[in-house]
């Protein structure tokens, strides 16, 4: 009795793989070829809609390599302590780009790097660390040196903040 119920059960196991190897073998073909289908519809589409214009694509007028740019002045390296805790210490090394249209003069670049100094002396640590804190703070040394220069500053270029 025992083994006519271990060939039963082993037969009904082996009918049960052979189904469920069926259906994923049949399930398999059917989307590999829906997939080859809709690729061969998809390239037909690409081909028929890239059609030779004859005129060079020109970048548009908001692009930003488009935009022509100012001239550049470094500034000197700013060392100071923060503000929150005080003996931490940070440099900062950055460039001022003019309007285009624009000159700076070094009289205005001093003075600008002297506010960003005072600047960096309230700053907490808190407020430098990861991408978004290097990015508050280049969004308010470009707002200082444009209120600095009355407007003869189109960006801040940060290239290096160290703090240690």
């Amino acid at each position: 009795m025992s083994d006519t119920t271990a060939t039963e059960k082993d037969g009904k196991a082996k009918g049960s793989l052979t189904g469920l190897l069926a259906a994923v073998a049949v399930l398999t073909v059917i989307a590999g070829g829906g997939g080859w289908y809709m690729g061969g519809m998809i390239s037909a589409d690409q081909l028929a809609s890239a059609k030779p214009s004859g005129k060079e694509d020109k970048p548009k007028q908001g692009d930003f390599e488009s935009r022509s740019i100012g001239t550049v002045v470094p500034l000197q390296p700013i060392i100071t302590n923060l503000g929150i805790p005080q003996n931490t210490w940070v440099r900062l090394e950055a460039s001022l780009v003019a309007k285009p249209g624009h000159e700076i003069p070094a009289a205005v670049a001093a003075s600008v790097g002297d506010d960003f100094l005072s600047f960096l002396r309230s700053v907490n640590l808190m407020q430098l660390q990861g991408a978004a804190g290097l990015a508050y703070l280049r969004s308010d040394l470009e707002e200082r040196a444009r209120l600095r220069s009355e407007g003869a500053v189109d960006r801040v270029f940060i290239s290096a903040l160290v703090v240690e």
